[in-house]
């Protein structure tokens, strides 16, 4: 065996993040872990060394001399009312990122993209290898932001040939710590679908992502790589597991629904995420499984672990309530009148924002 490896992780603090560095210093092939974050993790190791910095800052390149990977994970996941703040740290900080890598000679950048990138389209390719055009949709900021930061990467790769790039597209993540938009989505009090609109689903568990990247750490990867089980679960399996009614709505109503509630503060996520629930963009993971790495869970059972943790709970706005405390409170009656009352202007109004891009 060779001598440790120093290993950076950005997004120290965050959901995948504070995992992965658990599991670096776990092993004894590390001798080292750095993590950069505005907020420190609970996590506390002897081979662990935190550093309070954002990822914008170029001071990040002298901390990474002498650095043999780093990971990059620091992302804002969940859209937020400020646009221009969310790109600014995901899309320059992720450029910052790799600059800083090539200028300290770090010998291995290992970069989480999301199968977002592929955009939801209903002529794409079932399953969406890692061939497949990339056309994300544009209205929904988080998959925007991922495909900057593809192209950020691929220019990273040219210009630097001698540094191995390993760029995974995860499915959505679920399991039992989950706490995004897709799990908010799930919670709230009006569970919606699009009318005509069916696709399947697939999910990785958030354990299997963390030995992802931590397989990669340990392996040279070089290339991009689709990380999911696989197969897929069908739509109305989905639905069955979450046991709940849907309302059905146009698609020019659920835009309009969603976006009114984005902008009142009770939705995760603004009416372009609807496009992720409206078309295909399931995965293959053969190129992955070819290279040593297979996601034993199924996407069946990773959704039904959160599950699980999500059902007994509904989500208002920020507030996050147990379903039995919320229908005996007044946070019920506010919360799904304000819902019902978006749905009810959004029949009668409109929108004009139906059209898929």
């Amino acid at each position: 065996m060779g001598s440790p490896l120093t290993v950076a992780v950005t997004g120290a603090a965050g959901y995948m993040g504070s995992r992965l560095i658990r599991t670096l210093c776990a092993d004894d092939r590390v001798g080292r872990v750095l993590g950069f974050d505005l907020r420190a993790p609970a996590f506390r190791s002897d081979k662990f060394v935190f550093d309070t910095l954002d990822v914008r800052d170029r001071r990040l390149a002298s901390r990474l001399t002498g650095i043999d990977v780093i990971v990059h994970l620091a992302f804002v996941m969940d859209p937020i009312e400020d646009a221009l703040a969310m790109r600014d740290i995901n899309v320059i900080g992720s450029q910052n990122v790799f600059t800083c890598a090539a200028e300290s000679g770090v010998d291995k950048v290992i970069y989480t993209s999301s199968a977002t990138v592929y955009g939801a389209h209903p002529d794409n390719e079932v399953p969406l290898t890692e061939e497949s055009p990339l056309r994300a949709n544009l209205d929904f900021s988080y998959a925007a932001h991922k495909l900057e930061v593809e192209y950020i990467a691929r220019e990273f790769r040219s210009d630097n040939p001698e540094v191995c790039l390993t760029v995974f597209r995860p499915a959505i993540v679920f399991g039992a710590g989950v706490d995004n938009a897709w799990s908010r989505f799930i919670e709230a009090p009006i569970l919606f679908a699009v009318k005509d609109h069916a696709p399947p689903f697939q999910f990785v568990h958030e354990d299997e992502v963390v030995a992802a990247l931590a397989f990669a750490v340990f392996r040279d990867l070089d290339g991009v790589f689709n990380l999911t089980p696989r197969g897929w679960l069908a739509n109305d399996e989905a639905a069955g597991l979450i046991g709940r009614s849907r309302v059905e709505l146009s698609q020019r109503t659920a835009f309009s629904l969603m976006d009114r509630l984005w902008t009142r503060g009770y939705a995760g996520a603004p009416g372009g995420m609807l496009h992720y629930v409206m078309h295909p963009w399931v995965m293959s993971g053969a190129k992955l499984a070819d290279a040593g790495f297979v996601c034993e869970r199924s996407n069946a059972d990773t959704f039904k672990e959160a599950l699980a943790h999500l059902q007994p709970y509904v989500r208002i706005g920020r507030s996050r309530l147990r379903g039995s405390t919320l229908r005996r409170g007044a946070a019920a009656v506010a919360g799904v009148a304000l819902a019902a009352s978006a749905l009810g202007a959004a029949r009668r109004l409109g929108s004009p924002r139906g059209g898929v891009v």
